[in-house]
């Protein structure tokens, strides 16, 4: 067997199997008191147990699933046995199976309470799989409010309450995970929750709601890029243009691979303030620290080339097409500026190049866990599910 190539998805359930084989070799040593046919038909149980488990480990859930099919034909009366195939009906998509699974394991008479629990926590997550947010909440809640420290539950629901948008909800689920894990490792999950509920005190017009929760969500994790960029919005719309930029520069301080989420944000403010020069001095002092973050060379030539120092502009621009020659919009502003200057054959030859790239991905933005590739920055990969680890490709390489 092959530990290492176990699919992640299957661990749970070979923890609970090897469990059972345990018990299995317990009961082992009394089975001489046993006839010779009970101890023949648990042999069979016992093999094509264990050849299930065998291609779990292979991640072959086809043949893992005949398989615990056999053993229960042997047996009906093991539990434990078609908790698994429910989870592997699920992992294969066939989520109505498992459903009716878990709900025949759960009406069963004489169940133990623990059994029951992991039985109902099962068909929450066949509810959430087959889209059923409300009736995946409500088998978690009800897992819950038997078990109160049953974390897993916890996670699920805090998922779900994200994914609907019920971020009061999610917040107060992970403050739950948090004592129950007894650590503040989810205090970034934290201030993404209080900042969405910012986000909506704002998008509502009251402001003063926004910024109290966004300085929670501070409170929670002051390294929260997420915060600092809407607290600094908050202030901008309030004509606090100053209080807006020193805002901004602290989303810059804390994680320099996400200025370029600043760059539009500073250029409304410089503008707003008259002030375009010292746009110009903070995207130089980026790209000093940075020479490859193309944003900041693409905000800078946008600049230049308004103020009317085209060649300044230009000589931007054909840095993001060293760094990059797949960047479409670099190209893009580079032909155009080109044509500006008058140098038509340069700018045809941009132009090629554009229409050599056009067709490429442009899927800027990738998780630095899993690997997920986004046309967009967001905050929690929807692969890995982790928060705080999308970013700029070139700024992981």
């Amino acid at each position: 067997m092959d530990f290492s190539s176990a699919n992640p998805l299957y661990l749970p359930l070979i923890f609970s199997l090897l469990g059972l084989f345990l018990g299995w070799l317990i009961s082992s040593l009394f089975s001489r008191r046993r006839g010779g046919s009970a101890r023949e038909k648990e042999g069979k149980e016992k093999k094509a147990y264990l050849k299930g488990v065998d291609y779990i480990l292979s991640d072959d859930p086809d043949q893992a699933i005949k398989e615990f099919t056999k053993a229960v034909q042997i047996n009906s009366d093991t539990v434990e046995t078609y908790l698994t195939l429910g989870n592997l009906f699920r992992s294969k998509g066939e989520v109505s199976r498992a459903i009716r699974i878990h709900q025949s394991i759960i009406s069963r008479p004489g169940l133990d309470e623990k059994t029951r629990l992991q039985a109902l926590y099962g068909l929450g997550l066949d509810f959430k799989k087959a889209g059923f947010i409300l009736r995946a909440i409500s088998a978690f809640e009800e897992v819950i409010s038997h078990d109160p420290v049953f974390l897993d539950a916890y996670i699920q629901l805090e998922d779900l309450f994200e994914k609907s948008k019920e971020w009061e909800k999610a917040l107060a689920t992970q403050l739950k995970i948090n004592r129950l894990k007894r650590s503040k490792d989810g205090n970034n999950i934290l201030a993404h929750l209080q900042t969405e509920i910012g986000k909506e005190f704002f998008q509502s017009g009251e402001y003063a709601k926004a910024g109290k929760n966004y300085k929670k969500a501070l409170s929670f994790d002051e390294h929260c890029v997420d915060t600092y960029l809407h607290l600094g919005d908050l202030y901008f719309s309030q004509d606090r243009i100053q209080r807006a930029i020193a805002t901004w520069k602290k989303a810059i301080k804390v994680e320099p691979s996400l200025s370029h989420l600043t760059y539009h944000r500073f250029e409304e403010a410089y503008l707003r303030l008259e002030e375009p020069n010292l746009l110009e001095d903070l995207l130089r002092e980026c790209i000093s620290r940075n020479y490859q973050d193309i944003q900041a060379h693409l905000a800078l030539a946008k600049h230049l080339r308004r103020k009317g120092s085209v060649v300044e502009a230009t000589r931007e621009l054909e840095a993001v097409v060293a760094i990059d020659p797949h960047c479409i919009e670099a190209r893009k502003e580079l032909g155009t500026t080109l044509l500006e200057m008058g140098k038509e054959a340069e700018a045809l030859k941009e132009y090629q190049g554009l229409l050599g790239t056009i067709t490429l991905p442009t899927k800027n933005f990738q998780c630095n866990k899993c690997g997920y590739e986004s046309g967009e920055m967001l905050w929690k990969c929807p692969q890995c599910l982790t928060w705080d680890t999308i970013g700029l490709k070139n700024s992981y390489s």
